[in-house]
C-alpha cells in the first residue's frame, strides 16, 4: 500500500484526492498539507500540515502530489528528493524547456512523474493507434483551439497567476499546455515556429491572455493553434487531424473520424467524477499508472524529458511573438 500525501490543497487538490479514494487498493491518503489552515476543512480526518518539510520528516510518503502554483514546483520537488519520496507534479513541469531540464539533472534518486493527464484520454490513445498504423495515411496538419474563460474574476482570486515571475505564463502554460502537449504527441518533432502572443481583453496582468502559432513539424506536417482565456464560456477542446483519407476530429470528448462525407465516433472519454468537466478524467489513469510503475506492476510516468517538449513549443512561440520572427527549434 502506497502512502500518499498532497500539497497544495486548490481546486486541483480535489480531482488527486478523489483519484487516490478510487485507487484505494493500492495507495491511501495519509497527510495533506497548505499554508492556509482553513484548508484542513477540506479533509477533517487526514492529519494536516502548515510545513512541508515536517510532514516529510513525519509521515514515511512513498509519493508527494505537488498541486501548488506554478513557482513552487521545483521548490517542492527538491524537498521530496531530499526525503527520498517520489514526486506526481501537477503541470507545468518548468517555466521554460532549459527549467525542466535542469531539474532532471538536479533532482535524482526519486520519480518525477508530470501530470499532462490528457495523454490518457482513450481518445488521444486511440489517435495514436491509428496514426501508428496508418489507417488513413500520412498526416498532413492539425488544428487545436482552446478559448475558455478566465477573464478577471480568475486573476483577481489567485493574484499569482496573473504575475509573471510565479505562473510563468498565461493561457499556453495555464490552460492550452495539455492542448499543446497533444500537438506534439501527434505530430512529431518541430522545426521552426511563428507565433504572436498578448492581451486582447486582461490589460491588468503581466502574461498573455491570448496566443496563436503556426507550426512546422516533420515530415511536411503543418499545424495552427489558437487560444484565448478572454471567452465568455468555457468551450469544448478542439483538435483537427487532417490525413490523406480522412479528417480525424476530437471535441466535446469525443473522437470523430469524417471520410466520405460520413461522421463515426471512434472513442469516447469517461466523464469526470469531481473537479470541472473541462479538466477530463485523464487525471485518474494517469495516477494509476504512475502508482503501478511506483509498485512495479506495470504502469507508467510521463518523465520531465518528455514534459518539456510542449514547454520547448511555448518557449519557441513566446520568442517568435517577442523577436517577430519565424523561430527555428534546436532541442
Amino acid at each position: 500500500m502506497l502512502r500518499v500525501g498532497i500539497v497544495g490543497l486548490g481546486v486541483i487538490s480535489e480531482v488527486h484526492m478523489d483519484a487516490v479514494r478510487r485507487l484505494q487498493d493500492i495507495a491511501k491518503l495519509v497527510a495533506v498539507c497548505d499554508c492556509l489552515l482553513e484548508k484542513q476543512k477540506k479533509v477533517p480526518d487526514i492529519p494536516f500540515y502548515t510545513d512541508l518539510e515536517i510532514m516529510l520528516q513525519n509521515e514515511n510518503l512513498d509519493c508527494l502530489h505537488i498541486c501548488l502554483p506554478h513557482y513552487l514546483h521545483k521548490w517542492a520537488a527538491r524537498i521530496a528528493a531530499k526525503y527520498h519520496v517520489n514526486v506526481f507534479m501537477e503541470k507545468p513541469a518548468g517555466f521554460h524547456a532549459e527549467d525542466v531540464y535542469k531539474m532532471q539533472k538536479e533532482i535524482k534518486g526519486i520519480h518525477v512523474g508530470v501530470c499532462l493527464q490528457n495523454r490518457y484520454n482513450a481518445t488521444t490513445k486511440k489517435v495514436l493507434e491509428l496514426l501508428e498504423k496508418g489507417t488513413y495515411g500520412k498526416l498532413k496538419g492539425c488544428k487545436a483551439i482552446v478559448t475558455w474563460d478566465r477573464r478577471y474574476h480568475y486573476y483577481d482570486k489567485d493574484t499569482w497567476r496573473g504575475e509573471r515571475d510565479k505562473a510563468g505564463g498565461g493561457v499556453m502554460l495555464s490552460q492550452a499546455i495539455h492542448t499543446m502537449d497533444l500537438m506534439c504527441l501527434f505530430c512529431g518533432k518541430m522545426q521552426w515556429v511563428k507565433g504572436m502572443t498578448g492581451n486582447l481583453f486582461l490589460e491588468d496582468i503581466q502574461v498573455e491572455d491570448t496566443a496563436c502559432a503556426h507550426i512546422q513539424f516533420e515530415n511536411q506536417v503543418t499545424g495552427i493553434f489558437y487560444g484565448s482565456v478572454t471567452h465568455c464560456h468555457n468551450s469544448s477542446v478542439e483538435i483537427e487531424l487532417v490525413l490523406e483519407r480522412g479528417i480525424l476530429s476530437i471535441k466535446d470528448n469525443r473522437l470523430v473520424s469524417w471520410q466520405n462525407g460520413g461522421e463515426v465516433i471512434l472513442a469516447e472519454d469517461e466523464n469526470l467524477s469531481s473537479g470541472k468537466d473541462y479538466y477530463g478524467a485523464g487525471h485518474y489513469y494517469a495516477i494509476k499508472e504512475y502508482y503501478e510503475m511506483l509498485e512495479g506492476t506495470g504502469g507508467s510516468e510521463i518523465t520531465l524529458n518528455q514534459a518539456a517538449v510542449v514547454n520547448q513549443l511555448i518557449d519557441a512561440i513566446e520568442k517568435s511573438a517577442k523577436e517577430k520572427k519565424k523561430v527555428y527549434c534546436c532541442y
